[in-house]
């Protein structure tokens, strides 16, 4: 593309707002295309971004750099290597069937599916964009009462991949 003058104040973005959707699903076959209406939409996978506070659905990692320098080079050289995933989750403590503080059982093995940009209201349906996290579920942990708010739950989890993909059928 030819070079042209970048817009004032950059690309459009989208307001996170209302436009993220988190679910649990304890069974996909291709992480890559979780099925919308058999996966997602199964009486054993749940909703549970509104469980989560501000602050408690914190997907996160890093990347290595390695030097690669060279005998007599004037310059040093880097590399990338391995990418660390990370997930930290916090979410009120309830008794609701559904909650996170129900659905989300130490020791248990499963997914985390975000889907972004597009409003929590809207079904799951295919072509939308995903990231899957498949994870193993670490102890619940009950907060420190401030006096104010609501109990929450802190609890860490174990991430084995996290692959980005779209919806299927």
């Amino acid at each position: 593309m030819a070079d042209s003058p970048e817009l004032f104040g950059g690309p459009p973005a989208v307001d996170q707002t209302g436009n993220l959707t988190v679910w649990w699903v304890p069974a996909i076959s291709d992480l890559a295309a979780p099925k919308a209406a058999t996966e997602i939409g199964a009486a054993t996978a749940y909703r549970v971004t509104y469980s989560f506070v501000p602050g408690g659905w914190t997907p996160d990692g890093t990347q290595e750099k390695l030097a690669d320098d060279r005998l007599t080079s004037p310059q040093s050289r880097e590399s990338l290597g391995k990418t660390t995933r990370t997930l930290s989750l916090e979410y009120v403590d309830s008794t609701t069937a559904g909650s996170g503080a129900v659905v989300l059982v130490e020791g248990q093995t499963g997914f985390l599916v975000e889907r972004r940009n597009i409003p929590q209201t809207t079904l799951a349906a295919a072509a939308q964009k995903v990231i899957t996290y498949s994870v193993t579920l670490g102890a619940q942990i009950s907060t420190t009462p401030d006096g104010t708010g609501k109990f929450r739950i802190k609890q860490e989890t174990a991430v084995g991949s996290v692959t980005k993909g779209v919806l299927a059928v």
